[in-house]
């Protein structure tokens, strides 16, 4: 713990020094990614960035080509090129490109340079941010040449593709629209949860050791062994004793993107590994914590770009309320399938005459039937 604390007080220091010189150089930008920020690049621009306003201009592109289209009869070649901001139109007008781009395969990584045209009024694709533009290419340098794909990288729901194949060809998987989206949504989701607690809150983040030593808690541990014989470190299930040493240390605000690790089975809310956002603080009571977390939510779904948001403050239902009438302490509300006891209508243990229940009876989840009438003798 003390070579901890050592450790824990140098790094703080840096990151003082840096955030004070890095906001007094006015370099310190919080506002996310910027697809057209491409400072340190071999490109010009990027593909999606390119509008009418750049005809005329020259650029240079890299991204990955998708299947040609050739008009061998005028001996042009239309390439349409991605990168992660989006699409561009290729034209090759040369009869010498038409042989070549003929055994481009989809996928193909490239880097060209040409000029900016507008299209003719005829060939403008009115659902593309730069369906009124193409680019002409002058020079085209293949940078890997790809082979047979496993699958097409296109818009297709996860549900269409095997996901042991995804998983296997997972850096094709990264490229389809989907993936993108959702991992650049988390990483604006992560920006804008370190804006509210930093920026707004006065929270410091502070990255914690992930190898610890056993501690009691709710799962086993995963073990990593040394090479010292017989002496293991155990992965940590949660920052906790962390945490609580940073409030005692003065910290009283503190939060951390905490990755945590847990050995047991998987089920539908288990998995071994997870990141979770990792939150303290001193000086507080329930309800300024609730208050916190509400905002915190309120401000990462407007980053997020969620329309319909939960009116503040959230609704709130004690434990003992929960499991009485849910029986679970996560209940899910958007369903009105209470729990009511019987006795309340005089039913004890369905022994009463003349008396009918109307239920759903679930199988495996399912409803079999709405509304069904079952008398007491078949509840028995």
């Amino acid at each position: 713990i003390i070579e901890f604390v050592k450790m824990l007080r140098r790094s703080i220091n840096r990151a003082h020094w840096l955030c004070r010189t890095l906001i007094r150089e006015n370099t310190l930008n919080l506002k996310g990614a910027d697809y057209s920020n491409i400072s340190f690049s071999w490109r010009s621009h990027t593909c999606g960035e390119l509008r009418s306003n750049h005809v005329g201009r020259d650029v240079t592109l890299c991204g990955w080509t998708k299947r040609p289209r050739l008009l061998e009869s005028q001996g042009i070649c239309f390439v349409p090129l991605t990168d992660a901001s989006g699409v561009i139109q290729l034209i090759f007008q040369s009869a010498d490109w038409a042989d070549k781009l003929s055994h481009l395969a989809s996928e193909t990584v490239v880097k060209v340079k040409g000029v900016v045209l507008a299209r003719p009024s005829y060939g403008i694709n009115k659902d593309l941010p730069t369906g009124a533009i193409e680019v002409q290419i002058q020079s085209m340098e293949v940078l890997n040449e790809v082979g047979e794909l496993p699958f097409s990288v296109s818009d297709q729901p996860n549900s269409a593709l095997n996901e042991e194949l995804r998983l296997r060809e997972r850096h094709l998987d990264l490229r389809r629209p989907t993936m993108q989206k959702n991992l650049r949504l988390r990483s604006d989701v992560g920006m804008a949860v370190r804006e509210f607690l930093v920026n707004e809150n006065a929270f410091v983040e502070v990255e914690t050791p992930t190898l610890f030593k056993r501690t009691a808690e709710g799962a086993r541990e995963f073990l990593v062994p040394t090479r010292d014989k017989g002496k293991f470190y155990a992965l940590v299930q949660s920052p906790q004793q962390f945490k609580q040493l940073l409030m005692v240390g003065g910290f009283d605000r503190y939060f951390q993107f905490a990755r945590c690790y847990r050995d047991e089975d998987l089920r539908a809310d288990r998995q071994p590994e997870f990141t979770q956002i990792d939150i303290e603080m001193s000086f507080i009571d329930e309800e300024g914590i609730m208050g916190l977390i509400e905002q915190l939510l309120m401000h990462v779904l407007s980053t997020a770009g969620v329309d319909k948001k939960p009116v503040v403050p959230f609704p709130r239902m004690s434990y003992s309320a929960a499991l009485s009438q849910y029986g679970s302490d996560k209940p899910d509300t958007r369903y009105d399938m209470k729990i009511h006891r019987t006795s309340q209508f005089g039913i004890r243990g369905f022994k009463v005459s003349n008396w009918k229940v109307k239920c759903i009876i679930m199988v495996h989840g399912e409803p079999v039937s709405t509304h069904l009438e079952v008398s007491n003798s078949a509840l028995i």
